[in-house]
Formats: structure tokens, C-alpha cells, sequence
């Protein structure tokens, strides 16, 4: 059940993320599911490890072994400075995700190139999750690294002090998804900045014109 304590650091995240400049609420639910997914991996690779460390032997890992492979890991990249997060994230994170095949993350070049993963033989239809394939078409909107550092910092408090180990993963989209209907009621849904320019564009409106917002007409 979703706490006032946990509300209040979700509602911070949220008004984060929109004093950041993206005000359009299935932009913020969508963007904290990729942090959400990607910090879900790390936590994925912690107990791999811990498993290997009581077995003695280690699985395929998600993240691959090389520095900038570690480098994409939640757990290494959380308390660095905020300009280096932002360029992990925007530069390796976000296209690795995107490429995800087998469970796996590709790794990179020293010249900073994504290797994607070959097929392997007999695994066919294997290479993609549900989650992977709907990544295919992400894309990173955060728009500074002083907001994702707010956002990681957040989620990163409420996952360790309020919901570490309570599996509370599918109330916290529900009440992300509650925030969609209040936002309609107070008339705060934005419409994207590519479709206002393109409607300025198509208009071309001078500054002799007059302009009706109908969308603001109440019936």
C-alpha cells in the first residue's frame, strides 16, 4: 500500500522532473520506468553475484565485465558527479538497454562504439524481452543533469528507506497512472514542443493576428 511518506517522495520526483521541463505526464511515468528498469538490472546483477559468491560459480552476466560495462551499473554510477551520470546515462545506459539481447547489455569500444551482441545459433526468437523490445524506440528526454541527479537521488531514497524488499512495484505505477486522470481535471496535459512548432510553422501567425485557444473553453 502506497504510504503518505511514499506518496510525498513520489510527488518530489514528479514535481522534479516538471520544473525540469517535461510536463506532459506520460513523458514523466515513461521516464521513470526506463530508471526504474534500469536500476531493477543492477539489483538483478547484485544477486547474481551474491549467488556466485555462496555457489561458486557465476552465470552470464547482464552487465559486461569491461570498465564501461560496470560503468552502466546503478549501483557505480548513482553518487558520481552529475554531469558524468548524465553522460553515462545519455551516451552508454540508454543505447545499451536499447540493444539488450539474451538478457544481456552490449558493451563498448575504447572509441566509446556500442558492440552489439551476435546471435547466437539455436536461440532464435530468444533475443528480446517484452521490455526490451518496447526500448527500441526510447528515447532519453531528461533534459539536464541537475534533474536526473535529482531523480536518481529519489528513487534511490525511496527504494532503500520505504520499499526495499516489499514488492510494491505494481502500486507505484498505480498510483504514477492515478496522477494521468488529476492532470486532465486541472487542464495540466502539455502539448509536446515538436507539435507546437509545427503548428506554429503550419500557421505562421503574425502579430496582427488574433488566436483562440478552444481547448481552454470550458462547456
Amino acid at each position: 500500500m502506497i504510504t503518505g511518506v511514499i506518496r510525498s517522495k513520489i510527488d518530489k520526483i514528479w514535481t522534479d522532473i516538471w520544473a525540469g521541463g517535461i510536463t506532459n505526464p506520460l513523458t514523466v511515468i515513461e521516464q521513470l520506468t526506463y530508471l526504474m528498469f534500469i536500476r531493477s538490472l543492477d539489483e538483478k546483477e547484485l544477486e547474481n553475484e551474491e549467488f556466485a559468491n555462496m555457489s561458486g560459480t557465476m552465470g552470464k552476466r547482464i552487465f559486461p565485465e569491461s570498465a564501461a560495462g560496470q560503468s552502466m551499473r546503478w549501483s557505480k554510477f548513482k553518487n558520481r558527479d552529475s554531469r558524468e551520470i548524465f553522460d553515462i546515462m545519455e551516451k552508454r545506459v540508454f543505447p545499451a538497454v536499447k540493444g539488450i539481447k539474451y538478457g544481456r547489455l552490449p558493451d563498448f569500444d575504447e572509441k566509446g562504439e556500442m558492440l552489439e551482441i551476435p546471435d547466437e545459433p539455436g536461440r532464435e526468437g530468444e533475443e528480446n524481452t517484452a521490455f526490451a523490445r518496447y526500448m527500441e524506440d526510447a528515447s532519453f528526454l531528461i533534459p539536464t543533469a541537475q534533474v536526473l541527479q535529482k531523480i536518481i537521488t529519489g528513487l534511490e531514497d525511496l527504494y532503500t528507506h520505504d520499499i526495499a524488499g516489499l514488492d510494491m512495484q505494481g502500486d507505484l505505477y498505480e498510483y504514477m497512472l492515478g496522477k494521468l486522470s488529476t492532470a486532465g481535471q486541472n487542464g495540466q496535459f502539455r502539448t509536446p514542443k515538436h507539435i507546437r512548432e509545427m503548428m506554429v510553422e503550419l500557421l505562421a501567425p503574425t502579430p496582427e493576428d488574433t488566436i483562440c485557444d478552444l481547448s481552454l473553453i470550458h462547456i
